[in-house]
């Protein structure tokens, strides 16, 4: 088992799209751009590509309408000063749009109705066109004024939860504030309408001040966004200045009422009635999925290193994959990873059927089961599941040692979670404008 660095084991804890990995062995190369030098607020670029035109939902500033539309898979791709999301039509095998945008970070966020691309080294949120969602119709700029001294330039939102066709919240995990914006505003980098303080929700362990909000969803029955906070210390670092050692600190879920936007306690012992877990440093690539028919919450954490005599770390603990019953508050591990390489992700569909992404590597998984099931030919790096018994995603392959093309393939589950090599398709490759840069997301749209 390799053990992962700091420059992974923390990295991948913030935003996907500002830290990444290049390679899946030891002590891996990691960005971590600062946007100092980019100018905040987004630019609407004109993209030569196909699919350009007037975006359909411009008169309808409240919510999209993907009626008719074919899935696409929405791609993102970090450079070094510019980004690129690409819009890539699964029936087609083609692109059908791209977009551009400043800076080194960003990714897509699309769990409501409508897709949004999350502009994270200028921090813009951009709504995009339901039914070309390569086109803007509306963004905000959710810079905030809650810097603190020492603090990242950016604040780097992460992902919006949009209840409604009013209001949208944005995770921003560089900042103790999720802010709220008016989905209903049409304009270019307009301000949030209001933030939610989580500063009282900082764990007294965690000395680096910050709360990590990590990923979210909503849970219509409820009327409640679930928020996990991943509580990681980076102030704590071994003695060779790149592996992580577990902290004292735990990743917890909160909970906000959308009636009122407000906090509501969940009757936990983490700050705020908060429900302590018992990983270490959610993973990014989806680490929170909700399962309805048990009305569960399941969490993916990328773990952290042993620290060992003279602050050396030792042995992976706390990987895992974990579930809140949200009925009883109770935290069970439902798979142990400690034993395997750090984990990019998790696509979870149902109680029986799901998938373990590990740069390079990837899993089925049946979440009734305590192991990893078949190995999928080729690995996948992001994927979201179809609909239709698929995984579609996307790998960065390595040929000759070297970078290898950027794939898009399709997986089926196949009877009994076994997949043969030869029923791994490819859709298309190099999707991408430049595709040299780091590959940071993919969601199929319409969900």
């Amino acid at each position: 088992m390799k053990s992962k660095s700091l420059a992974v084991a923390l990295c991948l804890s913030a935003p996907m799209a500002g830290l990444w990995v290049a390679a899946c062995g030891d002590n891996e190369v990691f960005r971590d751009t600062d946007a100092a030098a980019v100018d905040g607020g987004g630019t609407f670029e004109t993209s030569t590509n196909p699919g350009t035109g007037t975006p359909d939902s411009s008169t309808n500033p409240g919510c999209g309408n993907a009626a008719a539309s074919p899935q696409r898979l929405l791609l993102s791709i970090n450079n070094t000063t510019t980004s690129e999301l690409v819009a890539f039509n699964v029936a087609d095998k083609k692109v059908d749009g791209r977009y551009t945008y400043r800076g080194s970070l960003g990714l897509t966020s699309s769990l409501g109705s409508d897709p949004y691309l999350l502009e994270q080294a200028t921090d813009v949120i951009a709504r995009l066109d339901a039914k070309k969602p390569w086109e803007v119709v509306s963004s905000w700029s959710v810079a905030g004024d809650d810097k603190t001294d020492g603090g990242s330039s950016y604040a780097s939102p992460n992902t919006i939860v949009v209840p409604d066709c009013g209001k949208g919240y944005v995770l921003r995990y560089k900042r103790n504030k999720i802010a709220v914006i008016d989905t209903n505003q049409v304009g270019d980098a307009g301000p949030a309408q209001s933030y939610i303080d989580l500063a009282s929700l900082l764990q007294p362990a965690d000395q680096d001040g910050l709360v990590d909000m990590t990923s979210a969803l909503y849970v219509p029955g409820k009327k409640r966004i679930y928020v996990l906070l991943g509580n990681v210390d980076l102030t704590k670092v071994a003695s060779d200045g790149t592996s992580a050692p577990c902290a004292e600190t735990k990743p917890s879920i909160i909970a906000i009422d959308t009636t009122t936007s407000q906090l509501v306690s969940l009757g936990g012992t983490a700050p705020g009635g908060g429900i302590a877990l018992e990983g270490y440093n959610p993973a990014f690539g989806s680490p929170l999925a909700y399962d309805a028919a048990r009305d569960r919450l399941i969490v993916l954490s990328a773990g952290c290193n042993a620290e060992i005599v003279g602050g050396v770390a030792g042995a992976i603990q706390r990987r895992r994959v974990e579930e809140v019953d949200l009925a009883t508050k109770q935290v069970k591990t439902l798979l142990s990873l400690d034993t395997q390489d750090f984990p990019a992700g998790m696509t979870f569909i149902d109680g029986t059927h799901a998938a373990i992404l590990f740069f390079g590597q990837a899993f089925l998984w049946n979440p009734s089961q305590s192991k990893l099931g078949a190995e999928i030919p080729g690995g996948l790096d992001f994927a979201a599941a179809d609909g239709k018994g698929n995984l579609i995603g996307v790998r960065a392959t390595v040929v000759d040692g070297g970078p290898g093309p950027i794939e898009v393939v399709s997986v089926p589950f196949g009877d009994g979670g076994v997949v043969d090599a030869s029923s791994v398709v490819k859709l298309g490759q190099n999707p991408f404008t430049n595709n040299a840069g780091f590959v940071n997301g993919a969601e199929l749209w319409p969900r």
